[in-house]
């Protein structure tokens, strides 16, 4: 079908210098007559140079119009070659040559005919493309010079960027899996192995590399698949770790309460001031492990879900306001107060608004707790154009930086690479006296390492201490392959 804003081909003119050379050519069988005629007397020669120029000028004439007609088929077909359209524009008017216009005719159905072939295989491709892109595993192909010729959606999440045409060894670097890859490439059968990647968010994989029955049209000679089994590992990391901090921190309120029971049961049975200081103290420690296997079981669950990514959006203000608006009564029995300062047009994040409100939960609530009475918590938030280098290097780009200050004794600085960890306390005795569980700052670090953010800690001992939460502002871009048009190589 011939498209509308598509131009006829034009006639060309035959080259000058080939047209007086197929004239001579032409012309050479009746000047040998005249030359003949002339040497036997029947014509003198001025005569037979005249009909020889005739000759020639009739010659000249034919010959240009039908070699128009041959050069103007040959540039047509360089055209359809060009183009590489299904739909060729109409031929340039052939009046003298039989033989080229059936071949530019010939050459127009071929062009709709290759064309229509090579949209179809194009949708093929692109339609397959489409499906392999829709696989939440990350799919490589991989040629015998270990470059990535292809990498689906989830292969480009899983790099950050196009990882197409680039070695494999700046794609993954693990030495098992480039040995892997090498053993494959040089007629091995396919291998299996567990890769683990570095980072904050670190993820497991099991890694499939299995050769290609032939050669790819793109060169690629292997196919290597990553099956994420993060989930599946860490459930059993948790599951352990679990059972070890659980009944590390059960111990002692799980004994204080036997303890108190059985004085309750034994010399305190008919002392009614005993049982209201020790139900008291029970009462405290039942708190103390409620507290401690929920804060467990919630970092469990932010600890599954680290990998993945956020896909909702978070308004942080509001988030704070309704955070302090909860803790005013906590604030209020120290003669405290929160003083929130941000912009009304404060942008809002990529991230899930009940893990967000769990971080400043444990940031404002540690700030009341640890703070000199009777002075204010600060809650600052702005824009800034770039994250700390802690930050992933995919998402450190525009952050929304949200500060908590407190004005207690501050945290000597050997402390403060510590803080996130586990059950980690600075004052063990002033912490659970307070009530902490000492889970409050690693769930902080967890969900803040789910949002692929960042945590800063300062503190001066004598004046107070600031934590700074780094979210970005837009989630990592995708990579997005270039499409190969009909004139590239694939």
């Amino acid at each position: 079908m011939q498209m509308p804003d598509q131009p006829p081909a034009r006639r060309a003119p035959a080259p000058f210098g080939r047209v007086v050379k197929l004239s001579v050519l032409l012309c050479t069988p009746s000047a040998l007559a005249f030359i003949l005629m002339v040497v036997s007397g029947q014509l003198t020669v001025v005569p037979a140079v005249g009909y020889g120029l005739m000759v020639f000028a009739g010659s000249m004439l034919l010959v240009r119009l039908f070699a128009g007609d041959i050069y103007s088929a040959v540039n047509y077909i360089r055209r359809l070659v060009a183009e590489g359209t299904a739909a060729p524009p109409p031929a340039p008017p052939m009046h003298w040559s039989d033989a080229a216009r059936e071949t530019t005719a010939a050459a127009a159905q071929l062009a709709r005919h290759w064309g229509g072939r090579w949209d179809r295989a194009e949708a093929s491709a692109r339609a397959t493309e489409s499906v392999l892109d829709s696989l939440p595993q990350p799919l490589f192909m991989i040629d015998e010079e270990r470059r990535v010729t292809w990498a689906n959606l989830a292969a480009r999440r899983f790099t950050g960027r196009e990882p197409r045409e680039a070695n494999l060894a700046t794609v993954i670097r693990a030495p098992d899996v480039l040995e892997a890859v090498a053993a494959v490439l040089t007629g091995g059968v396919g291998r299996q192995l567990q890769h683990t990647t570095s980072g904050p968010t670190a993820r497991t994989f099991t890694l499939v590399v299995e050769p290609l029955a032939g050669p790819a049209m793109n060169g690629a000679r292997v196919l290597m698949i990553l099956h994420d089994i993060t989930a599946l590992v860490r459930m059993e990391e948790m599951r352990a770790d679990f059972v070890a901090n659980a009944s590390h921190e059960l111990r002692t309120p799980l004994a204080s309460l036997v303890g108190f029971i059985e004085t309750l049961r034994g010399p305190a049975k008919d002392d009614a001031e005993a049982h209201e200081r020790f139900l008291a103290i029970m009462q405290a420690q039942a708190e103390r492990m409620s507290r401690l296997i929920e804060d467990l079981l919630s970092l469990s669950r932010i600890e599954l879900h680290e990998h993945t990514p956020p896909t909702g959006t978070a308004d942080v203000r509001d988030i704070v306001e309704r955070v302090a608006e909860g803790l005013e009564p906590q604030a209020a029995k120290r003669s405290m107060r929160i003083d929130i300062r941000m912009a009304d047009d404060l942008p809002s994040v990529p991230g899930e608004p009940n893990e967000l409100s769990q971080v400043f939960q444990n940031l404002l609530a540690n700030a009341l707790k640890y703070g000199h009475g009777e002075t204010a918590v600060d809650v600052t938030a702005v824009p800034v154009p770039r994250g700390p280098a802690s930050m992933p290097a995919a998402s450190r780009g525009p952050c929304l930086r949200v500060s908590v200050r407190d004005r207690g004794d501050g945290i000597p600085k050997e402390h403060l690479p510590r803080l996130t960890e586990r059950f980690y306390r600075v004052d063990t005795a002033r912490s659970r006296q307070l009530g902490g569980t000492g889970l409050g700052l690693a769930i902080v670090k967890h969900i803040v390492a789910r949002h692929r953010g960042a945590l800063t800690i300062e503190s001066t001992v004598g004046e107070g201490s600031t934590f700074t939460v780094y979210l970005p502002l837009s989630p990592p871009p995708v990579p997005v392959p270039e499409i190969p048009s009909r004139g590239d190589k694939v």
